[in-house]
């Protein structure tokens, strides 16, 4: 991948291209939910302050508290002891910096800053007298208002793990992340829903399995703050607490569950560094346990960076020791390494996923299509994909939310005829990873597999120039799903999974009498519906209902030319 974009300039396409090639190991391995996600900061820098604002904060607090008149000021000693211990600064340097001045006027601050962020556990072990030990953390970066801010909203980050858990295919987190905003996009996305376990002492081990597990082994600042009693003792981040981590009875459950996690799933680590020694000891022990051999397929371990830290790669070397040699050293690191950070990754990964399954599904249709034809429709749903892909906010949070809310419109009207409330839930294409989609007996019943044949064909008449797609207004309730727009129509397109839910639609007010419409059913349609003369009318360019049943189209065609020449036929376009 050495001709790759750079992780902090790849786009979204680009990161799909990747995904298609060098990384299709490791999108089929996440698409069957191989992968446990290994979570850090660096998904959160959007939303919550990163390492470097934190210490920051926390040494202008304590410059704040300075008594000038006090000699023994014991804020002044913490600061002298950051600055020579933590920071590692010589006499001559310290001796350069007025602590009494704002920490804006120190000399060198930035740079300060950058040695005290590579030794942040060092620096938060540092006490102030007659305070307890994680003062500087709980008290002077004011963690519980901050990484535990009510106000704070889910970035692009948040959202994506979010669709991919609700879409079975991220069951297993671990984050090093003290904030509430992965489960906080859950509940966005899914209002009510109880499909993520949080997990952050060892009772919570046995909650009941849901969709996802979430192991907060560094703790959570949602909890400490809402029971500081009982959770703020469990914020880790001090370098004593790191050390002691691993071996602190406390912790023996969710460590024993993390090294599971190791032994039992491969690793995608996004915006970790790994640097944590307590981390670094459970891919150890994991290793001790039974090894991952390299090569795998896929990948046992990749990292989310433009290149990998000194961390990773001494990660890597403890778990592929068998296999380490210096021969193979640079191709284990480049084998482990996805050149594109969070924002492009995960939400390829959603685009991904979400093909994915829907090219599962044509898989699956009935019919007499075989595997050339079913290949051929399948390349809509890529197009598709691909255009979603290219739009110029993709990655954005405003980018993820827009696809969530046009999806759970096109859903809700698909499978109940009614999408009129005001907050519609993300509903998945299924909550099973692709490898058991052909087992979940909705697939059949609700029709999934002639959804997807439907628009795997509406994406090879955008792909050929056949038409164009459009979003549908929000959130106007007589707009439909989608538009399709010719040189000559402007037409409001409807999926629907059975008659009832087609039956809906006009109860609801989402067809008109007049309407100029298509809707593709999934099903065959009832011989009551008004059918060939308001699709005679529709031909003409007036307006007119068309009502399409995919499993008619399927049961008719012969090849893909054949479905896809039927289907533009009926549909009147």
């Amino acid at each position: 991948m050495s001709g790759a974009p750079h992780a902090a300039s790849i786009t979204v396409r680009e990161t799909l291209d990747l995904l298609d090639g060098a990384l299709a190991e490791v999108a089929s391995g996440i698409t069957e939910d191989r992968y446990a996600l290994w979570l850090g900061s660096g998904i959160s820098l959007g939303r919550i302050p990163g390492l470097k604002l934190l210490i920051r904060n926390a040494l202008e607090h304590l410059q704040g508290q300075v008594v000038v008149a006090d000699p023994d000021c014991r804020f002044r000693s913490a600061i002298t002891e950051i600055l020579s211990t933590a920071a590692g600064l010589s006499p001559a340097e310290c001796a350069t910096i007025d602590v009494h001045q704002p920490v804006a006027n120190w000399p060198n601050i930035d740079a300060v800053v950058q040695r005290l962020a590579s030794n942040y556990a060092r620096f938060l072990e540092i006490g102030v007298a007659g305070e307890p030990d994680d003062y500087i953390l709980w008290t002077g970066a004011d963690l519980p208002n901050v990484f535990a801010d009510p106000n704070a909203e889910p970035d692009a980050e948040h959202l994506c793990i979010g669709l991919l858990i609700l879409e079975g295919i991220a069951s297993r987190i671990a984050s090093a992340n003290w904030d509430g905003l992965i489960e906080k996009a859950v509940s966005e996305l899914s209002p009510g829903t109880d499909a993520l376990v949080v997990c952050v002492t060892g009772a919570d081990l046995r909650q009941p399995q849901r969709q996802a597990f979430l192991y907060k082994f560094h703790g959570c600042a949602v909890r400490a703050r809402d029971d500081e009693a009982n959770f703020r003792h469990l914020i880790i981040a001090r370098l004593s607490q790191i050390n002691a981590w691993r071996d602190d009875q406390k912790n023996a459950a969710m460590v024993a569950r993390l090294v599971d996690l190791a032994v039992s799933h491969e690793t995608l680590m996004i915006g970790l560094s790994a640097q944590d020694s307590n981390i670094q000891t459970v891919f150890t022990a994991a290793e001790n346990q039974m090894g991952w051999p390299w090569p795998s397929h896929p990948p046992a371990y990749a990292f989310s960076e433009d290149r990998l830290g000194v961390d990773q790669r001494a990660l890597l070397r403890n778990v592929y020791r068998g296999s380490f040699t210096p021969a193979n050293r640079d191709a284990i690191y480049q084998s482990a390494l996805i050149r594109a950070y969070a924002k492009p990754l995960l939400t390829a990964l959603v685009l991904h996923v979400l093909c994915a399954k829907l090219c599962r599904l044509v898989d699956l249709a009935p019919g007499g299509l075989g595997i050339p034809d079913s290949t051929a429709i399948k390349e809509g749903l890529k197009h598709l994909r691909n255009a979603l892909g290219s739009h110029p906010d993709a990655g954005a949070a405003a980018f993820i939310r827009m696809i969530v809310a046009h999806t759970s419109r096109l859903t809700a009207l698909y499978h109940t005829g009614d999408a009129t409330a005001s907050d519609l839930p993300y509903l998945p294409i299924t909550s099973r990873p692709v490898q058991a989609m052909g087992a979940d007996p909705m697939v059949a019943t609700a029709g999934l597999r002639e959804l997807a044949v439907g628009l795997s064909l509406l994406g090879l008449g955008q792909r050929d120039g056949s038409w164009a797609l459009q979003p549908s207004a929000l959130p106007a309730s007589d707009q439909g799903a989608l538009r399709i727009v010719t040189s000559t129509n402007n037409l409001k397109l409807i999926f629907a999974s059975n008659a009832q839910a087609a039956i809906r639609l006009g109860a609801n007010g989402h067809i008109g009498p007049d309407d100029d419409v298509i809707v593709v059913h999934s099903q065959q349609v009832l011989p009551a519906m008004p059918r060939s003369p308001r699709a005679t009318r529709g031909r003409l360019g007036r307006p007119g209902r068309r009502d399409v049943s995919v499993t008619e189209l399927l049961d008719s065609a012969a090849n893909a030319n054949e479905l896809f020449d039927a289907f533009r036929k009926a549909a009147g376009i």
